[in-house]
């Protein structure tokens, strides 16, 4: 059985369509996954070198979520592929003990939630913090919250950051700069001052309250100040071979 049958033949038993490329020229990685768009709807796309055979280690019919295995080297690479809500999504999953859909889900909650209730909106976590003190906080309104690299994002009804980096960000800089490095850029290309920079806040401790907001998922309203969590994929030594992002 060649790879596009086997993968199309385990992923049409969540539900989903594939489409499988592959190619005899060397790239930089071993698969690339996508999440892309036709007349019919989404379907996963997914790039991967001649002598790749990517491996399925477990299927959920039920719950639309499979994991998918490529090998790399001594390194084996894992990613969880489902339906969340409203979508398709791809995940790099973090850790060697990954073996089914159960433990990828557990892989991407962050550590630092652990025993504790949590309200999940896509990548992010949101946790209640009954000791918060918001005096002489900035509250700011109506605030993205976004993991950068192009990545659409939440909008929060009310934010309080602390703490963090500041950085320039553009579409061509999504990972932002800080200012000595904005300046050094500037000083050695005077275009660069004409793209849309937006000063941001890195690596930020952050709460929201009220309602969050994306367009691929359903709108939550927290009650009182939770505190954001930000899921692990980024620990995933793979995560750059995950071309969809939301």
């Amino acid at each position: 059985m060649s790879t596009r049958e086997f993968l199309v033949r385990h992923f049409s038993r969540m539900g989903a369509r594939v489409l499988v490329h592959e190619s005899r020229a060397a790239q930089q990685v071993k698969v690339r996954i996508d999440v892309a768009r036709d007349r019919s709807g989404e379907f996963f796309d997914i790039r991967c070198q001649q002598e790749v055979a990517p491996e399925i280690l477990d299927v959920q019919a039920r719950l639309r979520h499979l994991v998918l295995m490529v090998r790399d080297g001594a390194d084996r690479n894992k990613f969880l592929l489902g339906h969340d809500e409203r979508h398709w999504f791809a995940a790099a999953v973090p850790g060697d003990n990954v073996h089914d859909v159960q433990t990828a889900i557990a892989s991407l909650r962050p550590t630092e939630i652990e025993g504790q209730t949590a309200i999940r909106q896509g990548e992010w976590f949101f946790v209640p913090d009954f000791t918060l003190s918001t005096r002489g906080a900035v509250i700011h309104r109506n605030e993205p919250l976004s993991r950068g690299a192009g990545s659409k994002p939440h909008l929060c009804r009310e934010m309080i950051r602390r703490g963090g980096e500041t950085v320039w960000v553009c579409p061509q800089y999504p990972a932002g700069l800080s200012f000595v490095e904005y300046r050094a850029l500037a000083d050695a290309n005077k275009r660069v001052n004409n793209y849309p920079w937006r000063r941001m806040t890195r690596e930020a401790q952050v709460w929201v309250r009220g309602d969050v907001r994306h367009s691929d998922h359903k709108t939550i309203t927290l009650d009182g100040w939770h505190r954001v969590y930000m899921n692990r994929e980024r620990f995933a030594r793979h995560a750059p071979q995950i071309a969809f992002l939301d």
